[in-house]
């Protein structure tokens, strides 16, 4: 049986971005009709729909997209169920045990109720919390991946969560839909665009899951 590839990334042009930021608009400077071809402008907030954090988001001097090889996006991942909760915590870990250098991503109520599919950003959702962020670094996790626009609610402008994991190294990935993903292990990829000023970056991510042997 081959490996099976799932979709994760939540839609650049159905997902609503996080409040303040611009949203996605995609507009035709060629048209068929007049050229014989279509081409379009895009405008969009880096940190639009599927996208990865890096540390100079929110670190003076932190790495940026092109300090890191293309490798970096290929990652064995272990995908965890956090049931019911708003807040999650580092009980979540005990069951899945990430490994150093694997991607957690954290599957929630927020891809089973679709709450980032628009039209308005949501009230409250699924979210991390500083205690689960201290834990990941405990473990060397290598990138935090979460089904929501933000992987911390947005009422405190410290970010505690985005400076805890990117000031360990640790790549956060945002914007996810993790309703079809498989629980346990798999393999992510996620390569940004190849931009490398960029401190953060609009992705395609998939996850490969090898066939149960």
């Amino acid at each position: 049986m081959p490996s099976r590839v799932i979709d994760i990334s939540l839609p650049l042009t159905a997902t609503p971005p996080v409040p303040g930021d611009p949203p996605f608009t995609r507009r035709l400077f060629l048209d068929q009709a007049a050229h014989g071809c279509e081409a379009a402008v895009w405008s969009m907030s880096a940190h639009a729909a599927a996208h990865i954090d890096f540390p100079a988001h929110f670190l003076p001097g932190g790495k940026r997209a092109g300090d890191y090889p293309a490798e970096a996006f290929f990652l064995p991942a272990v995908v965890v169920d956090c049931g019911q909760a708003l807040r999650l915590g580092p009980e979540l870990l005990a069951a899945a045990d990430p490994r150093p250098g694997e991607a957690v991503l954290f599957a929630t109520r927020n891809s089973r109720e679709r709450r980032f599919t628009g039209p308005n950003f949501p009230a409250d959702f699924a979210a991390v919390t500083p205690a689960l962020a201290r834990e990941l670094t405990a473990r060397g996790v290598a990138l935090a991946g979460l089904d929501a626009m933000s992987i911390e609610p947005l009422d405190d402008p410290a970010y505690p969560v985005h400076n805890i994991l990117l000031s360990a190294g640790i790549l956060i990935l945002e914007g996810l839909d993790l309703s079809q993903a498989p629980v346990g292990r798999c393999r992510l990829v996620c390569l940004p665009l190849a931009v490398p000023e960029a401190e953060a970056s609009a992705t395609r991510a998939v996850l490969v899951v090898e066939p149960a042997t």
